[in-house]
């Protein structure tokens, strides 16, 4: 190590480090939360017994039904963007993709979401997607999810009275306004190669990344950035293709709020769509946040104290967390972890192609 690239790496190593101290203190604010909620919990566990003795088993089937078309519908989602650059993968591969996807991150501590969008992008590479297409691609579908899912919020929070209906809606047209037009930002060829030249400055200076790909940036990387952009621009959905695509993340988040309705009904209290979709939103955040794999402890907590603050008793709601988070959390996760055991050794072997789609001249 020469003198020159030690002070660099002394601050890649604070970077990192610091990194990891914010997130384990998180996990650590965490737990501790639960800990303290943790005899409500348990005494909410223990009164959901009785509930749990009449449950109603078409009920728990329709919201496994629902849990599983959501899912499906979000996969179908990430197929369909896609499509939108012409690059063909089957439903059945993406379905396998995407619950395996959803197993990975909701299960696998610190990196579960990292890893679940590595094991994507390998998946779709093995598929024939070029390694910048796959890698946008796997982005583009959770960032849409998440702003279709604070619009609606802003929503419902409007029509349950939590803001003021004019306030409500003004925040909702921020968020969607403004998404668009970052979205019309970033993608500009100017704005998206010079963040790209960026990005490949930093990438030629990761060691674990191959050496010749590494090379190839260092060369010329206005030129590789152009051809990046270039693939990446292949991804600019249509106002039509837009509208479907914002339709399938609407549904997919809709059919999973009704299958904590199902969860509801399954137990035999009735159904408070307000104080369910606070419950759910709660659910939502939580996974949202990663601080635990699939939001475990927190989401069980929120959507718990939503049910109780309505009315429902403790029993009843315990019932109710309990039916939703065993399918929508452990029961999605073990499907998923299936089809990744069944899928990993399926379909052809992915050889690195060294800067493929970056080079002018393919190795």
């Amino acid at each position: 190590m020469t003198a020159a690239t030690r002070p660099r790496s002394a601050l890649h190593t604070l970077a990192t480090h610091g990194g990891s101290i914010a997130h384990w203190a998180l996990v650590l604010a965490a737990l501790g939360y639960l800990a303290w909620q943790s005899p409500d919990l348990v005494r909410a566990a223990v009164a959901a017994r009785d509930p749990l003795a009449d449950l109603s088993w078409t009920w728990t089937g329709v919201c496994a039904l629902l849990a599983v078309a959501a899912l499906a519908l979000y996969g179908e989602l990430h197929r369909r963007l896609l499509v939108v650059a012409d690059a063909s993968v089957g439903v059945g591969q993406m379905q396998a993709i995407t619950f395996a996807e959803n197993a990975i991150s909701n299960t696998v501590p610190v990196v579960g979401g990292a890893g679940s969008m590595a094991y994507s992008i390998a998946r779709l590479r093995r598929r024939g997607v070029d390694a910048t297409l796959a890698s946008w691609s796997v982005v583009l579908p959770g960032a849409l999810s998440t702003i279709v899912l604070i619009v609606v919020a802003m929503v419902v929070a409007g029509i349950a009275g939590w803001l003021p209906p004019w306030s409500a809606v003004v925040l909702a047209m921020v968020v969607a306004l403004g998404s668009a037009g970052l979205w019309a930002v970033l993608t500009r060829p100017a704005v998206l190669r010079r963040a790209l030249t960026g990005l490949l400055h930093v990438g030629r200076r990761l060691p674990w990344l191959c050496r010749h790909c590494r090379g190839v940036w260092a060369l010329d990387p206005d030129a590789v950035s152009d051809r990046l952009a270039a693939r990446i621009g292949l991804l600019r959905p249509t106002a039509p293709q837009w509208l479907v695509l914002i339709c399938l993340a609407t549904v997919s988040w809709g059919l999973d709020y009704l299958a904590l309705a199902a969860a509801a009904a399954a137990v035999g209290i009735p159904v408070l769509w307000v104080p369910l979709a606070l419950g759910f939103l709660a659910v939502q955040a939580s996974i949202a946040l990663q601080i635990l794999p699939g939001g475990a402890g927190l989401a069980e907590v929120g959507l718990l104290g939503a049910l109780v603050a309505a009315g429902v008793g403790a029993g009843p709601a315990a019932a109710t967390v309990l039916v939703y988070r065993l399918i929508t959390w452990l029961g999605l996760s073990v499907i998923g972890w299936v089809v990744y055991a069944v899928q990993i050794h399926a379909g052809p072997r992915h050889r690195h192609r060294h800067a493929a789609e970056l080079a002018a001249h393919p190795a």
